[in-house]
């Protein structure tokens, strides 16, 4: 899925964690502990940033929507869905003229009766069309992970390092490009975006299936990577403003969630399948055509965007701390990724990393400076949610050295000599990981969101060290199998960890900067995984330079293993937040 390597950052994640109906049947109430003062902000834009579909109690009366600044417009808002989506936080945004423009009649709003009186038919391909950004971002990392050393041996090398890069690559950009995303679809609309990250998808794949060398080929996942980072958000933004709340708004969003961890395991399996075959270039070849079917349908079943607005408004955006972000973080992961290929004495990679570290510093010091208008502004970044943020950062670097090392232990420790070998071993992740979608409504309703994400973490910690202590000849049933169920399907599930730390870190912070604080939970999923494998690699290395292969592995599940303990620590002692039926009516 699109969150790991890594391979776990978007195995099951990014990927992707599933949109959700938090409330079962009854709807609660936003916490009144939140700053509702403050422009508002529009409807479908706060569904989006927050990841939660709300509605109303009651209409909202001429009257009250010429006051769109005031609380009392706000106290009938009733959250019914959040979306557990790794994508869909990415579009927060701090107050701008484009806010309140966009609550006019010419608003997102105005997509809500696009499918009034279309059949069937048409509904069902919008449906299909709008979530199909889920299953091709998903597909792009399974396609890699799972065929991983044949994609290898089609392009010449069988090094881990490079392995290594040939996952981490498509992660490190939905990563880096998550925040900025949502925050583009706000001002020149999701359907265009969607369509230029689909774009972006085609040209990729096109161009990988006629790589020959690893280099290019990382480059051009690097770019499918942009392309998903691009169309995911914009997608649950499609939905939020073209569905009302209501029970057709649940099931697409449990539609796009379910689509995750089936991304995942159905386009790899297809991909295993080709490579076994040796029509490796047909695994991209084949997503080329698909995506471009989807694009074409997009086209013409998407509802089109409100009007561009203006170039004053657009002058908002803080271009300066994205391009420091987007420097820094690419920099920093391509030293930790690169080094377990070179080794750290190679004098570019200690450049790389003292440059991103200069380049970050430069980024913090701006948005200090910026204040509420940055990109990602100091309101965000309160005690609590740096403690989320931190944990979520260790617990989602152990996920993808677990998803990805379970991976290499069954080619190589277990001996699967194929690729649809791997992918029946790892196709309990399907599965198990659409019904873990769906009991997450009822759960976390009932459940302190702290617990959960404790769980979370805990999961994380078992299924590490379940794996760093696995025989190599020891029957798949006994520890691989179990393990995945623990990581996967039980409170380690990325949808609940996911959707707990995403609920935790909005509840802190003003309802202004909710999105944005949803967002940048977006980024650290899907980027820790990518960085984690260069972590677990560096691990790896020097713990076995010449040794057998099972020490290394080992050794990089004792590092995942460390880092979940530290995140259970952390969340255990200081991290705590109401079950959300405390804010039912």
């Amino acid at each position: 899925m699109v969150r790991p390597t890594s391979l776990a950052s978007l195995a099951l994640t990014s990927g992707a964690p599933t949109p959700i109906d938090v409330t079962g049947s009854k709807a609660f109430l936003l916490p009144e502990t939140l700053d509702f003062d403050g422009p508002t902000r529009p409807l479908a834009a706060l569904e989006r940033d927050l990841g939660v579909a709300l509605h109303r109690e009651e209409e909202v009366g001429d009257e009250a929507k010429a006051t769109k600044g005031s609380e009392a417009e706000m106290t009938g808002v009733v959250a019914t869905q959040p979306v557990g989506s790794s994508e869909g936080g990415g579009g927060g945004r701090p107050p701008s003229p484009l806010s309140v423009e966009e609550g006019g009649e010419g608003g997102p709003t105005s997509a809500r009766g696009f499918l009034e009186g279309r059949g069937w038919g048409f509904k069902a391909l919008f449906i299909a069309t709008t979530c199909s950004a889920q299953l091709i971002a998903q597909g792009q990392f399974g396609m890699v992970v799972i065929p991983l050393y044949e994609v290898g041996r089609w392009l010449g090398t069988e090094e881990q390092g490079q392995l290594g890069w040939m996952a981490a690559s498509y992660g490190l950009t939905v990563g880096m490009f998550l925040i900025l995303s949502g925050r583009l679809g706000d001002m020149y609309g999701p359907k265009l975006l969607w369509l230029i990250g689909f774009g972006l998808v085609i040209i990729a794949n096109l161009a990988s299936g006629f790589c020959t060398s690893p280099v290019p080929f990382n480059v051009c996942r690097a770019l499918g990577g942009i392309g998903a980072a691009l169309s995911l958000p914009n997608a649950v933004s499609i939905l939020g403003r073209t569905y009302p709340p209501g029970l057709m708004r649940s099931i697409v969003f449990a539609i796009l969630g379910a689509l995750a961890p089936i991304g995942f395991v159905v386009p790899g399996s297809f991909a295993a399948l080709l490579a076994d075959h040796g029509a490796v270039q047909w695994i991209w070849f084949t997503t080329t055509l698909v995506a471009a079917a989807f694009a074409c349908a997009g086209m013409l079943v998407l509802p089109p965007d409100d009007p561009i607005p203006p170039k004053s408004v657009r002058k908002n955006f803080d271009y300066l701390g994205a391009v420091l972000l987007i420097c820094s973080l690419g920099l920093f992961n391509f030293t930790w990724n690169q080094a377990p290929l070179v080794g750290w004495k190679v004098s570019y990679v200690w450049a790389s990393l003292i440059v991103s570290v200069f380049l970050f510093t430069a980024f913090f010091l701006w948005e200090k400076k910026m204040g509420r208008a940055a990109l990602i502004p100091p309101q965000v970044l309160s005690r609590t949610n740096l403690l989320v943020y931190t944990c979520l950062w260790l617990g989602w670097i152990s996920m993808g050295t677990f998803l990805f090392y379970t991976v290499m232990f069954i080619r190589n420790i277990k001996e699967t000599h194929t690729a649809l070998g791997v992918a029946a071993q790892m196709a309990p992740c399907g599965p198990t990981g659409a019904l873990a979608a769906l009991i997450i409504p009822s759960l976390i309703t009932r459940v302190p969101g702290h617990l959960i994400f404790l769980a979370s973490m805990i999961a994380f910690l078992i299924g590490n060290v379940m794996m760093s202590v696995a025989p190599p000849h020891i029957t798949y049933w006994a520890v691989q199998f179990p393990s995945l169920l623990i990581v996967i399907f039980g409170p380690g599930t990325l949808d609940m960890s996911f959707s707990t730390g995403q609920l935790i870190v909005s509840n802190s912070v003003p309802r202004e900067f909710q999105g944005i604080a949803a967002g940048i939970v977006s980024m650290i999923t899907n980027y820790s995984m990518s960085i984690g494998l260069g972590m677990a690699g560096t691990v790896e290395i020097y713990a076995a330079p010449h040794g057998p292969l099972l020490k290394g592995y080992r050794s990089a599940f004792y590092f995942a293993s460390a880092l979940a303990a530290i995140a259970v620590i952390v969340v255990g002692l200081f991290v705590r937040m109401p079950k959300m039926a405390h804010y039912r009516e």
